[in-house]
């Protein structure tokens, strides 16, 4: 990744395994790290682990709005009011039918995967404006390109992600922010890393996503860093059914979802 004596990234999620893993990947580059995460014990030995240059670490819930700005203040006065990067990599996966869920359950499934995006995003928005070159990658996923039952709520949070992303990729190009997402479809985390709520239903992760890793997308996320499409499918495999429900029908799309989910 390009970097100066003093680039600076901000991750949400960081405990998780994505966020773990482009935490690593960024101080390893000798970033400055700043790491976001409701788990307040991992996030400090995530900081005390990583060899960075300079590391910022607070424990919140990231769809909590008052405690993200104030989180910003602090981390903009530690970073010289500098944001390079935002990476936003908090989420959490719950599946189920959609009428055997509560409502709360629906809520917090929107929270976590979409409005804590949303909530950071807008509030990193000055220092990014006044970065040069700034950019904000977001995690979306496969299930953003078409819901995935047993996880209605979660595609259409994450579908909330892929639109807003383009939004803003359109919005904050007047001030020099690229805004992208990476569209990873399920991986498996390391021993360690922090797990979803509920495990990814087995047949979709089978078939869309054979051995990726966390680490196969914190490659991606590198790219990113440097380069201005907007949209990046993660791994061989899923790029081809990325770009083929570009082009193929809708009703052979729905087909293939079947097929993939099992319904």
């Amino acid at each position: 990744m390009a970097v100066s004596p003093s680039s600076v990234v901000l991750i949400t999620g960081a405990t998780s395994g994505i966020g773990r893993s482009v935490a690593h990947r960024f101080a390893g580059d000798d970033w400055r790290v700043g790491l976001l995460d409701p788990d307040e014990t991992a996030v400090h030995e995530l900081a005390e682990a990583l060899d960075a240059p300079d590391v910022y670490a607070q424990a919140l819930d990231p769809a909590d709005e008052a405690a993200v700005q104030d989180a910003l203040v602090t981390f903009a006065e530690q970073m010289d009011a500098r944001l390079d990067v935002l990476v936003n990599a908090a989420g959490r996966m719950r599946s189920g039918r959609f009428d055997q869920l509560d409502l709360p359950a629906h809520r917090d499934i929107l929270n976590a995967n979409l409005w804590a995006m949303l909530a950071v995003t807008h509030a990193a928005f000055p220092l990014l404006r006044d970065t040069e070159r700034s950019r904000v990658i977001s995690i979306a996923s496969a299930s953003s390109m078409y819901g995935t039952p047993d996880l209605a709520s979660y595609s259409a949070a994450r579908a909330g992600v892929r639109s807003l992303t383009q939004a803003l990729n359109l919005e904050w190009s007047q001030h020099g922010i690229h805004v992208c997402d990476v569209i990873p479809p399920y991986v498996d985390a390391p021993a360690g890393a922090a797990a979803e709520e509920e495990p990814m239903p087995v047949r979709p992760r089978r078939r869309l996503a054979p051995n990726l890793t966390v680490d196969d997308v914190a490659d991606v996320v590198e790219e990113a860093v440097t380069e201005d499409r907007i949209h990046w499918p993660v791994g061989q495999q899923f790029r081809w059914v990325y770009r083929l429900s570009d082009v193929l029908p809708a009703p052979v799309v729905r087909l293939l979802m079947r097929y993939v989910s099992g319904f």
